[in-house]
């Protein structure tokens, strides 16, 4: 039995279990893995103190911190949550339970839904650059969308190969222009209004076919890797209808206190409806969660 438990191992999550530690709350923190988007990402710019710092370092250094301080920690898939007196976490092996909770989940990447998409995962098709550019050093790869994911995979593929092509199907990039500029000073191919179809290949990925909406034109480019960076959806599937949802399947809370539907339960980082998904906001809502939760836990 914990005071709280802690859905999630994000930037969210473990600031909100340095600020419940710091609390004296008996603590879990609950998570499939603690690398997260973060620990996915490649060279972060924006992260104060730090002027430039890959994502793997950086959470490494929030899990360093949140092991200064007793706090258990489990790498577990949470895949239900029910309140009866208290509120029961099941695992694929475990049941927990705590008096409240918070929910920081964050993030998984959005699937392209072209044909034969799931067949090449790990063959070709890959949606983490940081994880997986080394492999594909000397070769040729294309990466889909326009956002600041999208352009950054790209520049970071740029110094493992030549032959770097980025189709959006938008007829404008959304990426901050500091990034396009980067994009064109690295001779990146950037293409608008392209739509990737289907990806084909014998064991490993060699051709994508597209559509150019402009020309409605379908062709063929070769390529040995396709990274997928167009957005992330919510992972809150295993709520169940425990908790109230935008349309989007974002966690709905009230941006002042973090808490979300259900009395007890509050939500903190990309999981949240709040608009701006970034690292600095996702630690400081896990931080106004974690102080929301105590005053709840000491009402």
């Amino acid at each position: 039995m914990y005071d709280l438990i802690i859905v999630g191992g994000g930037p969210a999550g473990i600031t909100a279990g340095i600020y419940a530690a710091r609390k004296k709350l008996n603590t879990l923190i609950i998570s499939k893995n603690f690398i997260g988007q973060t620990g996915m990402a490649g060279a972060i710019e924006n992260w104060p103190g730090e002027k430039n710092i890959l994502g793997p370092e950086l959470i490494f250094k929030f899990i360093n911190h949140l092991d200064n301080y007793q706090i258990d920690k489990k790498e577990e898939e949470v895949v239900s949550i029910f309140k009866n007196e208290k509120f029961e976490i099941r695992t694929k092996n475990n049941l927990f339970t705590a008096s409240a909770v918070i929910i920081a989940t964050g993030r998984k990447p959005r699937e392209l839904g072209v044909i034969n998409e799931k067949e090449f995962i790990g063959k070709g098709v890959v949606y983490c650059t940081t994880c997986d550019a080394p492999l594909f050093k000397n070769k040729k790869v294309v990466v889909a969308g326009g956002g600041n994911a999208a352009f950054e995979a790209a520049i970071e593929m740029i110094s493992y190969t030549d032959e770097v092509f980025l189709f959006d199907i938008s007829p404008k990039f959304s990426a901050d222009e500091i990034l396009q500029e980067k994009a064109k000073e690295k001779r990146i191919g950037l293409f608008k209004n392209i739509r990737i179809n289907e990806v084909e290949g014998k064991n490993f990925l060699e051709k994508i076919k597209y559509t150019d909406l402009v020309k409605n034109e379908e062709n063929t480019i070769n390529a040995d890797g396709l990274f997928i960076q167009i957005g992330s959806l919510p992972i809150t599937g295993f709520l169940n209808d425990f908790l109230k949802l935008d349309s989007d399947k974002n966690i709905i809370i009230n941006f002042e206190t973090q808490e979300a539907s259900e009395e007890g339960v509050f939500a903190a980082g990309d999981v949240t409806n709040i608009k701006d998904k970034q690292i600095i906001i996702a630690a400081g809502e896990g931080a106004k969660a974690a102080l929301s939760a105590y005053r709840f836990l000491k009402k």
